[in-house]
């Protein structure tokens, strides 16, 4: 869930403010920005919002070459390629200067105008980078109509021929490898016998990306018609690769893969966005929701899909259309934001004319800000700036169990208690008259508390007398001004204890004390990083991260009221980085980068200390990727009925919780069988997933209770 917050910032600079820009770009950090004009471009920095290189070509470069069409980063952000309408493709390198940063914060002599707070010294480095020429290419085939970076060492170029000529970042062409659509045979799936290729002239591909997790490109063509090219493997053989047609698509305009849900987002002419997803049976594509506006969000139309952007954790997509306006839905289809709703003014008919025409667009890093490039008249274009607040459940999915209702922004917490947002009542199951209501703020007499432990009353939510009262909460300058931006945040059950990891370290704040707890010593917050999700377990932070001193993945405990220190936490190291962690009473769930779920048993020793004990741990590898794994986490469905073990009769064991599991919006129940341990301490058995069950397969909200 994304939600704009604020104005959204027009950002000038003197020495481009005449150009026209016409695209936008991020690395793959999303931290560095590259806009371009038909002549020029120029490289950005994420926060502060500033231009650290800009570059013009000479009008020999124009005249010889043509005007730019397209920009593309490397990887690793040591290069950018940029497309030419002369059918060109210009390499440069990117350098990074180490000694002295691009941009450094003065005094003025006035000692009135001089900083006296933290808030105010900007610790962000901002890098100083140089821009040199590396190559020229020509392209004998054609004008380029689209660029697309597929592995860090090649870049796939598409042309008006209808080929697909894959280049390396060194400036040769890898000849065996590069692909044509007239020898691709198209199908409605991968199970169909016969499959033809693309026999119509004139026909090429206009827009497509790739992604390494749905094992392929999704791809738009000049004459409306969009697919999916996949191979066996990810090399793409020429001779390997099929085409499966998106059924029912003939006015397609662009095409964006979200690669966490393995959906392929098709915008369409006729304003709509229809998402597909990939059949694991038939391997055809199947239309999964379409993301369509309204009569109440917007009466008339307003005009094709121009831009699409699906947001880093593919938990929302920015859309925009030629005739203006702008939109964000959820993953799933549901309408976020849309600026047709926004009050323009009583003189603005945006039927006839849309003062917000976004041409280009990119998110920035964590999705908190969306970056666009707003046309304006007589040829001019503006680069606005907007910011948004999210959703925890976004990156943290185990916060879905909290009652209290809060935002993340990238440097500050919007929230809202349980106690401001509800009035809890009681109501019997036997006879649910009026007067069988109870508030449970009232005085408990003695039949009152049996009556609150009764089975035969159930307590009830009442939203009507909600208070929509934000508590805005800021990080601290001392840490959020080195650990920009905010990543991961936790709140306990009570709303006492609120917990913060940002790029690295971690803090969290009491509110019986309001104050923030950092690290005393800074050397231990910069020597980790959270991956993982952080959650709170009694009086302990639970933090999944990445030790960068011992290189090692671990799991840490560190207790709430004792300093934060390293000395007082335990650390236990783990195989492989950890994605997701989950709790659930005194069992906590963890799921790492080897597709292994495992369940430990949590307890505390007499002097307080915290215990881990390795209870089960299931392979899903054979489910899905880890990096499509969206949540994993333990349910009770029903109250475990006590049954006695045939040699140890005193005691009585419960049912294990289900298992469930979200792989890329696709629920899954794995039912985990009654477990015993041996006298090494270790479980008997390992899951089998010959006892899942597949739950839901189309839309999953992930802010869904448990319990």
């Amino acid at each position: 869930m994304y939600f704009p917050i604020g104005w959204p910032k027009v950002l000038r600079t003197v020495c481009v403010e005449s150009l026209a820009f016409k695209q936008i770009v991020s690395n793959r950090d999303k931290i560095l920005f590259a806009t371009l004009s038909d002549d020029a471009f120029a490289v950005w920095f994420c926060k502060p919002s500033v231009i650290i290189v800009y570059h013009k070509r000479s009008s020999e470069s124009l005249q010889r070459l043509g005007i730019n069409v397209g920009i593309e980063w490397k990887p690793d952000s040591s290069m950018i390629c940029i497309s030419t309408s002369e059918g060109h493709l210009i390499l440069y390198n990117v350098e990074m200067q180490t000694d002295q940063p691009a941009y450094q914060q003065s005094d003025p002599p006035t000692a009135s105008l001089r900083r006296d707070s933290a808030e105010l010294f900007v610790k962000e480095v901002i890098p100083s980078l140089k821009i040199t020429l590396f190559k020229e290419i020509l392209i004998w085939d054609g004008q380029i109509t689209r660029m697309c970076c597929i592995s860090g060492t090649e870049i796939l170029v598409c042309t008006t021929r209808a080929h697909l000529l894959r280049y390396r970042w060194d400036g040769s062409q890898n000849r065996d490898y590069c692909l044509d659509l007239g020898r691709i045979p198209f199908s409605i799936n991968q199970q169909v016998s016969k499959a033809e290729p693309i026999l119509e002239d004139n026909t090429h591909v206009n827009d497509i990306e790739y992604s390494p997790l749905v094992c392929g490109f999704g791809i738009t063509l000049n004459d409306g018609r969009a697919a999916y090219l996949t191979a066996p493997n990810l090399k793409f053989d020429p001779n390997a690769v099929q085409g499966i047609w998106a059924q029912g698509i003939d006015d397609a305009t662009c095409a964006r893969v979200n690669h966490k849900f393995r959906l392929i987002a098709i915008g369409r002419k006729n304003s709509q966005v229809d998402v597909f997803t990939i059949d694991e049976v038939t391997g055809g594509l199947e239309l999964s929701h379409t993301m369509v506006l309204s009569s109440k969000d917007f009466p008339g139309d307003p005009g094709p899909v121009k831009c699409m952007r699906w947001t880093g954790d593919g938990r929302a997509v920015a859309v925009s259309w030629e005739g203006g306006g702008i939109s964000v839905w959820s993953t799933f289809g549901a309408l976020l934001m849309c600026s047709l709703a926004w009050d323009y003014g009583l003189n603005q008919d945006l039927s006839k004319h849309n003062p917000l025409v976004v041409s280009s667009m990119e998110w920035a890093t964590e999705g908190y800000q969306l970056w666009m490039v707003k046309t304006e008249e007589e040829l001019k274009c503006n680069l606005i700036q907007m910011d948004f607040v999210k959703s925890p459940l976004s990156v943290n999915p185990c916060m879905s169990t909290q009652r209290h209702l809060y935002l993340q922004a990238d440097d500050k917490l919007y929230i809202n208690l349980e106690d401001n947002l509800t009035r809890r009542t009681k109501i019997s199951i036997i006879d649910s008259s009026a007067d069988a209501y109870q508030e449970s703020g009232s005085e408990h007499t003695e039949n009152g508390s049996d009556l609150e432990n009764s089975a035969k009353y159930k307590e009830f939510v009442d939203d009507n007398e909600c208070r929509k009262q934000w508590i805005v909460l800021q990080l601290p300058a001392t840490y959020i001004a080195s650990n920009w931006p905010l990543r991961y945040s936790a709140i306990d059950e009570t709303g006492e204890t609120i917990c913060v990891a940002g790029r690295t370290g971690l803090a969290h704040y009491s509110r019986a004390s309001r104050r923030w707890k950092l690290f005393g010593n800074e050397a231990q917050e910069k020597d980790f990083v959270v991956t993982g999700g952080m959650l709170c377990w009694r009086q302990y932070i639970v933090v999944g991260c990445y030790s960068i001193l011992d290189g090692h993945d671990e799991i840490r405990f560190y207790p709430r009221e004792a300093k934060l220190d390293n000395r007082f936490a335990k650390i236990v190291r783990v195989q492989s980085q950890v994605f997701v962690l989950d709790v659930l009473e005194d069992q906590l769930v963890v799921f790492g980068a080897d597709a292994l779920v495992t369940i430990y048993e949590l307890s505390l020793d007499t002097n307080g200390n915290i215990e881990l004990r390795c209870v089960q741990a299931v392979d899903i590898s054979a489910l899905s990727h880890p990096a499509c794994v969206v949540s994993a986490s333990l349910c009770r469905l029903q109250d475990p009925l006590p049954h006695t073990h045939l040699n140890r009769r005193d005691e009585t064991l419960t049912a294990p919780d289900s298992l469930v599991i979200n792989a890329s919006g696709k629920l899954m129940m794995v039912q985990r069988e009654e477990y015993d341990v041996d006298e090494d301490n270790n479980p008997f058995n390992r899951i089998s997933l010959t006892s899942m069950t597949y739950v839901y397969s189309c839309t999953l909200p992930t802010y869904a209770r448990r319990h």
